[in-house]
């Protein structure tokens, strides 16, 4: 790993989850709306700790049928998705972008630290840089443009960081944790998804 990225361990199994995990779980949940065929990226951030906004990858809004719909718009065409990175032929809009878009503060007086699940392309880190002072991210994407990005971080003060969370401490922040009278899930619930984890497992 390039050493200016920091490395984040997660928490034992079983702990309450730390800032930069919560976060994690956040951008995670948000790549779950992803449009893209190719990508499934998401991208939370936080301010004081709190999530004020949420992106995921895909196609505009605007367009009426996402590449779920209708298949990668550069494969259509008999682009290979790879090989034809930065063609100009993808309809998708970045996480980082969306979160910017649907983000709920005046980014022109805060500076909020970023959860990504992949780390940002050079374009998407180029504009984070003057709303963040930290990017967190799960994922590296493409190397081939890794030195220059984390050249321009490192110039504009950004620290990197990688918190690559778990499967299995993904599953342990959600059923995993202490007892409590009320809790998200019942215990029967709970029960069920410990059989459907032990046949996961299983299968791996």
């Amino acid at each position: 790993m390039d050493s200016r990225i920091k490395l984040i361990k997660e928490k034992p199994l079983g702990e309450r989850p730390s800032w930069d995990e919560h976060g994690m779980v956040h951008a995670i949940a948000a790549a779950t709306r992803s449009s893209c065929r190719n990508v499934r990226a998401g991208t939370a951030f936080a301010l004081n700790h709190g999530i004020i906004g949420t992106g995921y990858n895909g196609g505009s809004s605007k367009v009426e049928d996402n590449c779920l719909t209708t298949g990668c718009r550069k494969e259509l065409i008999g682009l290979d998705y790879l090989s034809s990175l930065g063609c100009g032929e993808c309809i998708g809009v970045h996480s980082e972008k969306n979160a910017l878009k649907y983000s709920r503060v005046d980014f022109s007086r805060e500076q909020v630290e970023i959860y990504n699940t992949i780390f940002p392309c050079h374009t998407c880190a180029k504009d984070l840089a003057f709303y963040t002072n930290r990017i967190i991210f799960k994922r590296l994407y493409s190397e081939k443009e890794l030195d220059a990005t984390l050249r321009h971080l490192d110039e504009t003060g950004v620290e990197i960081c990688q918190l690559d969370l778990s499967p299995e401490r993904f599953y342990d922040i959600f059923f995993n944790q202490p007892e409590v009278y009320f809790d998200i899930w019942s215990k029967e619930e709970k029960g069920r998804m410990r059989k459907i984890n032990e046949i996961i497992q299983s299968e791996i």
